[in-house]
Formats: structure tokens, C-alpha cells, sequence
């Protein structure tokens, strides 16, 4: 019976911080850590993240250092009227990334662990978004959060993130 309680976290653990790969989005990276991704059919060939915004705007994801569901991560996904559901990234405890969408309009943003968390977003190019995520407390698993953050605090929070060096 010991046996059956250890092995379920450790399972729902592993099922949750495997990576997923998908083949319609560049992970290139530029010299600080973070990684900028793009998504749609456009592709950038320079990392990093370049000053001309005028045919793309920015999605920052980041999710601050926090003991409760550390060991939690989870994928952000992305529809709108050309993808549908996009993965864009894995978001982990104390961890953060870029992302360059190429569609404007109506978009949803959202992840998915025991429940479905999602935000609507009016994407306009040369805009800069901020995406602040976390984890409630779920039945079995925790839950995923995700809430848009004005430009002003979310550009602070997404610096005050320290990813550790791999």
C-alpha cells in the first residue's frame, strides 16, 4: 500500500514535466537564457528579440519563483483564426520566455492540467503583452493560472525573474 502512495505523485510528476515538441514553432536563443519563440508561419532567423515590432507583437510568459506547485509545469498553447491550439511553450517554476506572434486579432491563450485555464487577448502588431503564470491548488494536481498584466508591472516582474544559468 506504501508502494501505491509513492508512486502515484511520482507518476503525475513525470507525466507533467515532460517537454512536448512540435515542429510548427523555432525555439532559437539568444546569449541571456531566454528563449524567444515564434509562432505562425513567419520565422525570425536572428535570435534575440529586435527592436523592428512593426510585422509581429510580443507575448512575455514568465512565472515567478513560488514554493506552492513548484514541481508543476505545464504547456501554453495558442488558438486563433490560423492556429489552432499552437503550442508556444513549457512553463516551469521560476522560469520565463519570448514570444513573437505573427497574427493579429482575437487570440486565446491558455494551458491545461487537471482543468483548462484561459485569457483572451486582442493582438495588435507592435504591442507588448505580459503573461503572468502560476499554480492554484487543484483536487489531484495543481491547477494552472494565467493572468494579463499591464505593461508597466509585468515588465518589472518579467526582469525580476532569474532563470539559472544551464
Amino acid at each position: 500500500m506504501k508502494r501505491f502512495f509513492i508512486l502515484i505523485p511520482v507518476l503525475v510528476f513525470l507525466g507533467y514535466t515532460c517537454p512536448a515538441q512540435d515542429a510548427s514553432i523555432k525555439k532559437p536563443s539568444d546569449s541571456s537564457g531566454v528563449k524567444e519563440k515564434a509562432v505562425t508561419a513567419k520565422s525570425s532567423n536572428s535570435p534575440g528579440v529586435s527592436s523592428d515590432t512593426s510585422q509581429y507583437a510580443l507575448l512575455y510568459v514568465y512565472r515567478p519563483r513560488n514554493f506552492t506547485g513548484s514541481a508543476i509545469s505545464y504547456d501554453i498553447k495558442l488558438t486563433n483564426s490560423v492556429l489552432n491550439k499552437s503550442y508556444i511553450g513549457r512553463i516551469n517554476n521560476n522560469s520565463k520566455f519570448v514570444v513573437k506572434l505573427y497574427q493579429e486579432g482575437k487570440t486565446e491563450i491558455f494551458a491545461s492540467t487537471e482543468s483548462t485555464r484561459s485569457v483572451l487577448l486582442n493582438v495588435k502588431f507592435g504591442q507588448k503583452y505580459y503573461l503572468k503564470c502560476g499554480v492554484t491548488t487543484g483536487i489531484i494536481v495543481g491547477r494552472p493560472e494565467l493572468n494579463l498584466v499591464y505593461p508597466e508591472q509585468g515588465e518589472l516582474d518579467y526582469l525580476n525573474v532569474r532563470v539559472k544559468a544551464k
